[in-house]
């Protein structure tokens, strides 16, 4: 961390809400680095996206070395160790946006879907995305008002690198399965619906459908969908007065007990007991 070094973190908003929001900022920043300037080897429970305004640079990821150059930007997704260090004689300057959210992987994945490289895209306009969280840094303050103006500014970051990098994107058909499956249940959570459902929506045994989605998303459908659900009821109870009857009905469990028991088993304590906890 330099000297030169401008940041702003969310402290509004607590760890555990943005766990359970769709997407939010956890931080953004800029930095002109020093010659062999590094960070890491570190994992975070956010994930991080750095604009290489000028210079360059090394990320390493996965046990892989890329080397990164000006007009390029480097993804690196939550909870992976990764280490990167500025050049000895062209030392990167870059911006970066932190973020987290159920949805925050799903947007990684649509960035780097159409790249050989899932860690490294070029960007044609690397000064819109410097530029922009320069204004985000500009009007930070962690205000109600400057909240909502920096989580619409992050979604437009969001949305013109998705444009500048996958707007060529393959159409469904084409998308990985897991990536269809996520895209469905996080429609239709609230729905009551199956795996066998979200199956036959892709054209899948659910056997199958199981295996393809551990093995690219580290866990099955049936349990990402309970998280999106429980991850959803962790929010309402906390951010409404709805009974424990409405949240059930709202994240897609018709029987309250059925609901009791599922959030019990993955919060450790029953949702009227987590509620006045949080309270």
């Amino acid at each position: 961390m330099g000297d030169n070094m401008i940041q702003f973190v969310d402290t509004r908003t607590s760890s555990k809400h943005k766990n359970i929001t769709d997407l939010i900022l956890y931080n953004c920043g800029s930095e002109p680095c020093s010659p062999n300037q590094d960070f890491g080897p570190i994992a975070r429970d956010f994930n991080l996206i750095h604009f290489v305004l000028k210079g360059r640079g090394k990320l390493i990821l996965d046990q892989e070395t890329y080397n990164i150059e000006k007009g390029q930007a480097f993804l690196i997704p939550a909870n992976k160790a990764a280490y990167y260090q500025a050049d000895e004689h062209e030392p990167w300057e870059y911006s970066w946006v932190g973020f987290m959210g159920i949805k925050s992987e799903m947007y990684l994945q649509n960035i780097s879907l159409v790249q050989d490289n899932p860690y490294v895209v070029s960007i044609e306009d690397i000064t819109f995305f410097h530029s922009t969280i320069l204004e985000m840094l500009r009007i930070g303050n962690n205000t109600l008002s400057s909240s909502l103006a920096i989580q619409g500014y992050l979604c437009h970051i969001l949305a013109k690198l998705v444009h500048e990098t996958g707007e060529t994107m393959p159409v469904k058909e084409e998308l990985p399965y897991s990536v269809q499956a996520i895209n469905y249940m996080e429609k239709n959570y609230n729905g009551g619906i199956q795996i066998s459902e979200v199956a036959e929506y892709l054209g899948l045994h659910p056997n199958y459908l199981t295996s393809v989605f551990k093995q690219e998303i580290g866990e099955t459908p049936k349990q990402y969908l309970m998280n999106i659900r429980l991850k959803k009821a962790c929010e309402l109870l906390q951010d409404t007065s709805y009974s424990i009857q409405v949240i059930s009905n709202s994240v897609g469990y018709s029987d309250q007990l059925t609901f009791s028991r599922a959030f019990k088993n993955m919060m450790g304590i029953s949702p009227s007991a987590y509620r006045e906890k949080i309270l």
